[in-house]
Parts: C-alpha cells; sequence; structure tokens
C-alpha cells in the first residue's frame, strides 16, 4: 500500500509539489530567460536562495549581466571605430585639400619661372628664370607654343639670363621649343647664354639653330622690335 503510495507521489506534476513561492521563481526564471534570449539584458537582482532555484536565478541574472556588459562595449568600441572614421575622413580630405593648394602653388611658381609677356605687338618674352628642369620646361614649352599660335607672334625671345642651372637636359629642351616655334612660323631670338651654357651645348652637339643668339635682354629686344618695326615700313 505504501509502495502504491509512492508511485502516486511521483506520478503527480512538478507544479502540484511545488510551493507558491517557488512556483512564483520558477515562473520568474522563465520570463527572465525569454527577454535574455529575445536581447533584453536587463539589471536582475540577486536571489537569496542557495536551492537549486535560486542557483539557476543567480545564473540567468549573471549571464543576462555579463551580456549587457558586452553589448554595452560592443556599442563603445562601434562608436568609437565611427568616430576614428570621421576623423580619417577628416584627415584625408584635409590632405587631399594641402595637395590641391600645393598643386596649385607649384603651378604658380612654374608659370612665374617661364612668364609669357607680350613686350611689343607680335613680340612675346619668355624670361626663364630659378632652376629649371625637364618638367618646367616643358609646361613652359606648352605654354609658349600655345600663346604664339592664340596670339598670332612673329617674334618669341627666350631670355635665360636668370636660369641658375643649364644642364645637358634643359639645353635640349630650349633647342627643341626654338625648333617648335619656328614650326610655327615665330622667329626665335635666345638671349642670356652663359659660358657655362654654351659650353655644355658645344659638349652635347646641340645647335640653337635657327633661334638668333643674342648676349643680353636689351640687344635681343632691339633685334626682335627693329624687326617688327622694318616689316611695319615695309623695309
Amino acid at each position: 500500500m505504501s509502495h502504491e503510495a509512492g508511485d502516486v507521489q511521483q506520478k503527480e506534476p512538478l507544479a502540484a509539489r511545488l510551493l507558491d513561492e517557488e512556483m512564483e521563481l520558477l515562473r520568474w526564471i522563465g520570463s527572465r530567460m525569454s527577454r535574455v534570449l529575445r536581447g533584453q539584458y536587463d539589471e536582475l537582482p540577486f536571489i537569496e536562495r542557495t536551492d537549486a532555484l535560486g542557483i539557476v536565478a543567480n545564473m540567468v541574472a549573471r549571464v543576462a549581466r555579463e551580456l549587457r556588459r558586452s553589448r554595452e562595449r560592443d556599442e563603445a568600441r562601434r562608436e568609437e571605430l565611427v568616430l576614428r572614421g570621421r576623423e580619417l575622413e577628416e584627415r584625408v580630405k584635409e590632405l587631399e585639400e594641402a595637395r590641391a593648394e600645393q598643386e596649385r602653388l607649384l603651378a604658380a611658381v612654374r608659370d612665374l619661372s617661364a612668364p609669357v609677356l607680350e613686350v611689343y605687338r607680335g613680340v612675346l618674352l619668355v624670361p626663364i628664370a630659378g632652376a629649371l628642369d625637364a618638367v618646367m620646361l616643358t609646361q613652359a614649352e606648352g605654354r609658349v607654343l600655345a600663346r604664339v599660335a592664340a596670339a598670332g607672334a612673329r617674334t618669341v625671345i627666350l631670355d635665360i639670363t636668370g636660369a641658375l642651372v643649364i644642364d645637358p637636359v634643359v639645353a635640349e629642351g630650349l633647342v627643341r621649343m626654338a625648333q617648335a616655334l619656328s614650326l610655327l612660323g615665330a622667329r626665335v631670338v635666345l638671349c642670356g647664354v652663359s659660358a657655362a651654357a654654351a659650353r655644355t651645348a658645344v659638349q652635347q652637339g646641340l645647335d640653337f639653330a635657327p633661334a638668333i643668339l643674342r648676349a643680353d635682354l636689351g640687344s635681343a629686344l632691339e633685334t626682335a622690335i627693329g624687326a617688327e618695326l622694318r616689316r611695319t615700313r615695309g623695309i
């Protein structure tokens, strides 16, 4: 008979064997686990129980707390990365603007190193100053050729008095510029050739023809303007 009573007790559902307080705690654990699974990590109180239900309840609270802290760390890291990304974009923008400004300044320096000036009707003066290189000379050549073609200039004075160094590459570039201008129908007057530049031209076997060579700018202007005056007077 006692054995049958034990079987009946074992077959009773768990809810019938739990106290009301324990059932309430079990429902609380279930609801909090559901919230954790949905990603809702609430701050849960510590349960002052040492039995199995208390251990499970506190374990759920600890898991929720750790997950919440992990999420907060992830969000803080994400915000930091977003902030760093914005700072990096701003820095890249600043560098691009600085590079563009440097390019504008370099272009201005190149223009000043070889400006194209109209000193008389049909006469252009190109004073070349500073440290020349192949890039600067090529850019100057492009500006001069475009100006001659647009203005129909008949004489171009290349004044290299202010050039610091005339190396073989620059000397060859000057010869090429003079030949290109001649093909456009412009008379080329080259002045300011130093003794070192003359030696370089001779050593490289360069011929400045068909350019007209003059010692200084004064004599070059006299030659160019005199030729224009004679042309207008029909001499």
